[in-house]
């Protein structure tokens, strides 16, 4: 069995592992724990129910809810990753018949770790496994199981409606709808600020996207951003925006026909989601052409 504790990230970034794990539990038949998803569970089919139909996933640990709650708090202590790596460095020096469950940490810097190796599989089949990290990944399995994975992390019913709402109200006029992800907030500082671009940037790159397309054709942009954006900044530019609820906007992110954005693993999943070609921009001044969209197959 396998318990996956590292709160890892925003939304996106969630998604993308718990997807993995599901996708590798699918193919090899293991337990699967992941009570680093619950702040996001309610806004998902399979998680919100903590039901994953015949899968042997679920989110509590424990049916009991207070006992699941306090080991949930026990599990919280070891977020950080010098607590979670002295734990296992004093597991290898106990001997196996203790019982106690295995760690396995994966360094932000340690590259891919594949969840297909004989050593993992043999060791979750055993015994406990705690995860602490974000890059373990299963890509055939992934791809497999793309058609599960979607189906599992539909939107419940209020905001799929509030989605296919937003959606209509666009395709009501546009012919072609082009998602763009505006993401402010922590990428102030992420990465220097690297992909902290400007409405003029993004209003720049919408024309210069939407003359590539025929003329008379109505290409219209739908705005998401996590910040208030001013109107008179994409003005010319046929614009909608989002509901503004950050789930929502993820999955009608999904539901365009292009994807505009910077790297992010939030537009990889609408874009792996809706099966909706994505183009990222890297820089302000970066020239972007139709022939640079493709789908985002997996993170």
């Amino acid at each position: 069995m396998v318990i996956l504790v590292k709160r890892f990230g925003q939304l996106g970034n969630r998604l993308f592992l718990f997807a993995h794990l599901v996708a590798n539990a699918a193919e090899h038949g293991y337990a699967v724990a992941n009570p680093s998803f619950a702040a996001y569970a309610r806004f998902f089919e399979a998680p919100a129910a903590d039901d994953f139909g015949a899968l042997p996933v679920r989110l509590a640990l424990l049916p009991q809810r207070w006992l699941a709650r306090a080991l949930e708090r026990l599990l919280g202590l070891v977020q950080r990753p010098q607590v979670f790596r002295g734990l296992a460095a004093v597991r290898r020096w106990l001997p196996a018949w203790a019982g106690l469950p295995q760690l396995l940490y994966l360094d932000d810097s340690a590259g891919t770790f594949d969840l297909n190796t004989a050593p993992y599989l043999a060791a979750v089949r055993q015994r406990v496994v705690l995860l602490h990290g974000w890059c373990f990944r299963d890509r055939p399995s992934f791809a497999r199981h793309a058609g599960l994975i979607r189906r599992l992390f539909a939107l419940v019913p209020p905001h799929r409606e509030a989605v296919q709402a937003v959606l209509a109200r666009c395709r009501r006029t546009a012919e072609v709808l082009v998602g763009v992800h505006i993401r402010r907030g922590d990428y102030a500082t992420f990465a220097n600020g690297q992909y902290y671009f400007g409405n003029d940037v993004y209003a720049r790159q919408m024309r210069a996207l939407r003359a590539q397309f025929a003329p008379g054709q109505r290409v219209e942009f739908l705005l998401c951003s996590d910040e208030a954006l001013n109107p008179a900044d994409f003005a010319g530019l046929p614009v909608h925006r989002g509901s503004g609820h950050f789930v929502e906007d993820l999955y009608a992110l999904a539901g365009c026909d292009y994807l505009l954005g910077p790297p992010s693993s939030y537009s990889m999943w609408a874009s792996f989601y809706g099966e909706v070609p994505l183009c990222h921009l890297h820089e302000a001044s970066q020239p972007v052409q139709l022939a640079d969209f493709a789908v985002f197959l997996d993170q």
